[in-house]
């Protein structure tokens, strides 16, 4: 008789193959699944990764124009945009990319964007898991830093001259405009200001209504000289005034080993103080006529009194400069802008062997004191069709690095230095 096995409680709960075999194949199921969250996971994570540098790029772009304030809300916002559909391109393959939603606010200099994503899974999708949402968003504020600009403009005779059938001077008044148009903003903020100064040069500089101010009375014609002894600063007239034609040789400066009788002139184009109204700025450079030597040293002198606190009770009202303590602050930006066709070769106070009062002598060392510590103005400039040695003063006077320097052969390259040191100042007042 065959007696049939009759397995007892005692080992049946003692055999635990069944189980361990049920566990594994569990455990098995959520290690795979662990890992396939994972790596979907992952993917999300670069898909979140490239739609926030996309998102990124459209709010810098955003926040420039918004500060740049050429464009309308509109127009920024389809600026954004643009800039966030070519920088997502690779997010698009991942999964679905939505559109962005832009929020600006010109007041404070806010640009949000918003936007909804989502990934696709791949393995997770054995638990049931299709897409993960990806939101992201952004808040950025742009901080605006004023603008004061001292523009020390060439208009001595030379500027005459033609190059490629267009005379020089009116080459500098077109590179002018675009250069208002491009650096004051059409749409304001009011709360943030970007402010132009001329000063138009030839062998002397004519005030006008400041020229009583800055000469002690004594100037008849409204044009001034440099100062005694060379006096390299940016102190009010009230300390240490300007002098005229009547106090000093006709032209003590043998620089380039010529010395011209009758040098001084005092030219018709006015200084223009500090302002943000470029419709009036640009028909002040328009009305500019060319005449005289170039006594360099004086535009250099001016375009830093434009922009030099000791100078705003002169000036007063709305064109008076801002302090140098803003500019240390990361709030206020002062430049000067240089621009010449030839050498510095007038001055008029000193003596024939004394090449400290030489005016590419005083003109580097103002630009040298005007850009040191404590002052630190921005300087451009600019030589147009100009001979090597006025080529060297002014690269001398630039600020090092590049963009601040450029050396225009024809008109087409004076606008575009005049539109690259404008891109360049609207760089340097935007931070994020």
């Amino acid at each position: 008789m065959i007696t049939l096995w009759q397995p007892s409680e005692k080992s049946f709960s003692s055999d635990e193959r069944g189980s361990v075999a049920l566990m594994f194949g569990l455990m098995t199921f959520v290690l795979f699944f662990m890992g396939a969250v994972a790596i979907d996971y992952t993917r999300a994570i670069d898909m979140r990764s490239r739609v926030i540098s996309a998102v990124d790029a459209a709010s810098l772009a955003a926040g420039r124009a918004l500060l740049d304030g050429q464009l309308s809300d509109t127009e920024i916002a389809d600026l954004a945009k643009s800039f966030f559909d070519e920088n997502v391109k690779p997010a698009k393959a991942m999964g679905t990319v939505g559109l962005p939603i832009v929020k600006l606010d010109r007041t404070n200099g806010t640009v949000d964007i918003d936007v909804q994503s989502s990934v696709n899974m791949t393995l997770a999708r054995v638990g049931g898991f299709e897409t993960l949402d990806i939101p992201v968003s952004s808040a950025a504020t742009y901080q605006q830093k004023d603008i004061e600009v001292g523009m020390a403009l060439d208009i001595t005779g030379s500027m005459n001259e033609t190059v490629d059938g267009k005379r020089k001077i009116d080459a500098l008044k077109s590179a002018f405009e675009q250069f208002a148009n491009r650096l004051i903003p059409e749409q304001k903020t009011g709360t943030n200001r970007v402010r132009i100064g001329l000063a138009p040069y030839s062998s002397g500089i004519n005030l006008g209504s400041y020229a009583a101010n800055a000469s002690a009375n004594r100037s008849l014609d409204g044009c001034v000289t440099e100062r005694t002894d060379a006096a390299i600063i940016d102190a009010p007239a009230s300390s240490v005034p300007f002098l005229v034609k009547a106090d000093g040789d006709d032209d003590i400066d043998n620089s380039d080993a010529y010395t011209p009788k009758n040098a001084y002139t005092c030219p018709s184009a006015t200084l223009v103080p500090l302002s943000d109204d470029r419709a009036s700025l640009i028909q002040a450079v328009n009305g500019f006529s060319a005449e005289g030597w170039t006594a360099g040293h004086l535009g250099v002198q001016w375009g830093w009194n434009l922009i030099s606190e000791q100078w705003s009770t002169t000036f007063g009202g709305d064109s008076a400069p801002d302090t140098y303590s803003r500019v240390g602050q990361g709030k206020l930006i002062k430049a000067v802008v240089l621009m010449t066709d030839g050498s510095f070769n007038t001055a008029y106070h000193g003596t024939k062997t004394n090449n400290g009062n030489w005016s590419k002598t005083q003109a580097i060392a103002m630009c040298n004191a005007m850009k040191a510590a404590g002052k630190d103005v921005v300087v451009f400039s600019v030589a147009f069709d100009a001979p090597v040695d006025a080529q060297q003063t002014l690269k001398a006077c630039a600020t090092s690095g590049d963009g601040y320097y450029a050396n225009a052969a024809n008109a087409e390259e004076l606008e575009r230095a005049f539109n690259n040191f404008a891109v360049k100042l609207t760089a340097l007042r935007i931070s994020k």
